[in-house]
């Protein structure tokens, strides 16, 4: 019986060790969002330092995601822009509030935005890209500095 004994204990530690040999992983990988990690927002006009009139219109450029319509959903490399003038933009990954006299949603899917009669002096503009749900990307972002002229 010890003999038997030792034998089956013996198949028992065999078995199990067999099971802790990890298995090939057959589950396929998650398609990998081309470009995403260099994804970024330009601002392309005005220049840094340009003199304005009092109507400015910002042109917007990204590379590398996609801009279309506000949809409600979060898409790694999918959003719209965001302009916040003359105030703090919010921190990646915080829900960027609501439109304002600072804060300006592009939800439209459209790149340029008009920021009409815009008081004499020096302004900074902060382009931030949002995910659909109106959070903002990790690193999306581009700011530029003009002075409207008396």
């Amino acid at each position: 019986m010890k003999v038997t004994h030792g034998i089956t204990l013996l198949a028992l530690a065999i078995a199990c060790g067999g099971e802790r040999t990890p298995q090939a992983d057959t589950t396929p990988a998650a398609p990998a969002v081309p470009g995403t990690p260099n994804a970024a927002v330009r601002i392309v006009a005005p220049a840094d330092g340009d003199t304005t009139g009092s109507d400015v219109t910002i042109v917007l450029g990204k590379d590398a995601v996609t801009i279309e319509k506000a949809s409600g959903m979060r898409a790694e490399g999918v959003g719209h822009h965001h302009l916040f003038l003359d105030t703090l933009a919010v921190a990646e990954g915080q829900l960027i509030p609501p439109t304002s006299s600072h804060v300006v949603h592009i939800g439209t899917g459209d790149s340029t935005y008009t920021f009409r009669g815009l008081a004499p002096g020096a302004h900074e503009v902060v382009a931030v890209i949002g995910f659909g749900d109106h959070s903002a990307m990790p690193q999306r972002r581009d700011t530029v500095r003009f002075v409207v002229r008396r």
